[in-house]
């Protein structure tokens, strides 16, 4: 009697054990999961897409303005094109790569994704340095083509092959509670506004 049932101990442990290192696998797996956010592929418009590019426009001159007389001319001069372009390009290419989206795209609610609905990540790259310089230099036409554009891309996007989504989580109202931190917190399962009010009336 004693010897079965240290085997069925030993049997119990051993499945005990299994079933914590397959936990321990599949965690790495639902983390990966979670952070990888899928945007819905609403398309915005283009003069949602005007009005964030004219926040970060905004933006820049504000720092060319605010760095440019404390630079020492190593910076936002005649002297300084090189520093010049990296900063501006660098503007666009970080927060786009990182986050999917500009300051300016942040305040304005839209993010830009690739064809599954999620940021593009190291895809921004070409889309913001070599996309963007050809749309630039098509005289604005690859900019305007985003007006006509059955997909709402202009020709930076069509060479990255990335879209611009609305951002149901930022912009407008949103943007500004989360910006000013307005408003009260949500509660997930409501016991902690629970806790609050029985504490409230004791």
């Amino acid at each position: 009697m004693a010897r079965t049932s240290r085997k069925k101990q030993n049997q119990r442990r051993r499945r005990s054990d299994s079933k914590q290192s397959q936990d321990q696998k599949s965690a790495p797996q639902n983390q990966e999961e979670k952070s990888t956010k899928t945007y819905p592929m609403v398309l915005a418009g283009p003069i949602k897409r005007l009005y964030a590019f004219t926040i970060d426009l905004g933006i820049i001159m504000m720092a060319i303005y605010t760095i440019a007389p404390i630079s020492g001319g190593r910076l936002f001069s005649d002297e300084s094109a090189i520093p010049n372009i990296l900063f501006i390009f660098g503007y666009f290419v970080l927060p786009t790569t990182i986050w999917g989206r500009t300051p300016g795209k942040w305040v304005a609610g839209v993010v830009v994704v690739d064809p599954e609905g999620r940021t593009p990540g190291p895809a921004a790259i070409p889309r913001e340095m070599i996309g963007k310089f050809v749309s630039f230099v098509s005289f604005g036409i690859g900019l305007i083509w985003l007006v006509i554009d059955s997909n709402s891309q202009a020709w930076h996007d069509k060479i990255a092959g990335t879209y611009v989504v609305e951002n149901p989580d930022s912009g407008g109202p949103q943007f500004m509670r989360d910006f000013f931190k307005l408003g009260s917190k949500t509660y997930g399962d409501g016991s902690d506004s629970k806790k609050k009010e029985d504490s409230s009336s004791d």
